[in-house]
């Protein structure tokens, strides 16, 4: 399945899914979810149901309820939107990426040492 950027009030409900760590009612979002929104009923499942029409989560019957699961990692779809971003914004580099947020002063030198580091840790596990 070929993943999408989703629009921010989708992310919403799945960031919410990804931190349940297990299937879920749909009361769980009116909780999860009543500090940063405060979405009716009809947006939440309206909400779900685009997502479960575009792959990104299931619906399964339980009793006389649904539990919602997803179907899509946070991992797969952060990888997905990290390279989204490099893309569009960086021409696919990473040291465009580096650079820009060094220029930008959003890097500081301890940040670029603690790369460093990382780096050399990656080279050393090959």
């Amino acid at each position: 399945m070929k993943i999408r950027k989703l629009p921010e009030s989708e992310l919403e409900i799945m960031i919410a899914l990804w931190e349940a760590d297990e299937p879920v009612p749909r009361n769980y979002f009116d909780k999860k979810l009543q500090e940063k929104k405060n979405w009716a009923d009809s947006t939440i499942l309206s909400l779900l149901g685009r997502l479960q029409e575009k792959g990104f989560l299931s619906c399964q019957k339980q009793g006389n309820r649904n539990l919602y699961a997803p179907l899509i990692s946070e991992e797969e779809y952060l990888a997905y939107e990290n390279r989204n971003f490099l893309q569009r914004f960086h021409e696919n580099s990473i040291q465009n990426l580096v650079a820009s947020l060094v220029k930008s002063q959003d890097l500081t030198m301890s940040d670029l040492e603690d790369l460093q580091r990382y780096l050399d840790q990656m080279k050393k596990e090959g």
